[in-house]
């Protein structure tokens, strides 16, 4: 084959990865991608960034997920001159909210150039749609380019190993075995964009911040996580691959109480409830049991963390977090009066163009984008909900059931979360939110296709089907 041959072949491929050729159905392993910005998310840190002009836009992971976007649009553009390569649909629901939630972005960053805007707050609103592009671009790319399910779980299982090792550094920062993670990652060429911030300590306890920026991040992630490994330590589709994910959950379990966290016992409850609210009586027995092993081991080897996560609810009404957060809605009541409808305009409003951080995802989104922001983003919410549970209702097996549960038992922890913190501040567990979309939004993780590589998930599966 010539030089220039390969050429085209390489180009087409890129152009449109999905794209059957003789002999080679798929030709672009399309999982990859997404993991790339799985990885480089939970292991650089999101305030650094690639040398040179693009600051925070040029943290790794978000470039890797602009070009998830990129890849996206030349895929659509490509499929609309041919037939589909599949029966499957691309069209969903979550799509659709996802475009909507990628068009009001725009939409706002266009509100915000309606006024005067100094440096400052020209630099917020470009960076607040950089990464709503990027972050999207991830969803979109798992909606219409996943046509099975072996990608899925590809995908799925490098989230929660991702989380386990943030947990796993975490554990040996504690010990004083490792340095902070910042210090490896400035070893690494990178530079950090904004600083770094100290040590938090609460209640005498130094909080865990893992690989990620704040103990916030932190506790979103793994409690985000915790639903898709106890789905893989259950339904995984090799015994070594469950007795990997069992592990991953010991290890998020763990991981829970070390940042000290009110969001991360929450999170936690709403992960396990969501995701063990399918499994049959017995295996619900047995995961209260284990629960309750684990806390009463947890009371024998670290009583003073224990009570000190109790205190943190409470002694709530005295804490500064809580009294912040509470101010809050009075400040953004008034600038709510002022532009109720559209908003300032999404990232104009930040503590560097002079306003208060906002621990909210929804109060953040009523100032930058008012009522239509705020109706968007709970469309997006309730539409990848729906789906979620009416998936788990109707899925034709016990492993599709217990995977759309745990989907919608992230979606819970990610809606949580950003009542007590500003999403879009934290790329970890936004970035599982997105892929979470992606998967709802593709038909390939609703089923296990019929491909001779793929092994039975379990032996009572395998006696099932024959």
């Amino acid at each position: 084959m010539s030089l220039a041959t390969t050429g085209r072949s390489i180009a087409r491929t890129l152009l449109d990865p999905t794209r059957p050729v003789r002999h080679r159905p798929r030709p672009l392993a399309v999982a990859w991608l997404p993991v790339a910005v799985v990885v480089f998310t939970f292991l650089v840190p999101g305030n650094f960034v690639v040398p040179g002009p693009l600051r925070s836009n040029g943290s790794p992971g978000r470039l890797f997920s602009l070009v998830c976007l990129g890849l996206a649009v030349l895929t659509v553009v490509a499929a609309a001159r041919r037939r589909s390569d599949t029966g499957t649909p691309r069209w969903s629901v979550v799509g659709g909210a996802l475009v909507l939630y990628l068009a009001a972005a725009t939409w706002s960053y266009g509100v915000a150039h309606t006024s005067p805007l100094d440096a400052a707050e020209s630099a917020g609103a470009q960076r607040s749609l950089v990464a709503v592009l990027g972050l999207s671009g991830v969803a979109l790319y798992v909606w219409l380019l996943f046509r099975e399910r072996r990608d899925v779980d590809r995908l799925l299982g490098w989230v929660v190993a991702a989380a386990a090792f943030s947990v796993v550094v975490a554990l040996l920062t504690q010990a004083g075995v490792l340095p902070s993670w910042a210090a490896l990652a400035r070893s690494t060429g990178l530079v950090e964009n904004t600083s770094t911030l100290r040590s938090l300590n609460r209640l005498e306890f130094t909080r865990a911040r893992g690989t990620g920026q704040h103990p916030l991040e932190f506790s979103l992630a793994i409690t985000a996580a915790l639903p898709l490994a106890l789905h893989y330590a259950r339904f995984a589709a090799t015994r070594a691959a469950r007795a990997r994910s069992t592990v991953a959950v010991v290890l998020l379990l763990v991981g829970v109480p070390l940042a000290v966290s009110r969001t991360a016992i929450l999170g936690f409850a709403i992960a396990a409830v969501v995701a063990v609210s399918i499994w049959p009586a017995a295996q619900k027995f047995g995961a209260v049991i284990a629960a309750a092993l684990a806390v009463t081991a947890f009371f024998v080897l670290a009583p003073d963390l224990i009570r000190s996560l109790g205190a943190i609810f409470t002694t709530a009404q005295d804490d500064n977090s809580v009294t912040g957060r509470l101010d809050d809605y009075t400040v953004v009541g008034r600038m709510f009066q002022e532009n109720p409808l559209v908003g300032l305009g999404s990232g104009v409003y930040r503590p560097e163009t002079g306003g208060v951080f906002l621990d909210n995802t929804w109060l953040g989104t009523i100032v930058g984008a008012g009522a239509l922001g705020a109706a968007v983003l709970a469309l997006l919410f309730l539409t990848a909900g729906g789906v979620a549970w009416d998936r788990s209702l109707l899925a034709p097996d016990p492993a599709a059931r217990s995977l759309d549960r745990a989907l919608l038992a992230v979606l819970g922890v990610v809606l949580m979360g950003s009542l007590t913190s500003d999403l879009m501040s934290f790329q970890q567990p936004t970035v599982v939110f997105m892929v979470v979309l992606g998967v709802l939004a593709s038909r390939a993780g609703s089923s296990r296709p019929d491909h001779p590589s793929d092994p039975p998930l379990d032996l009572g599966e395998a006696r099932a089907q024959r």
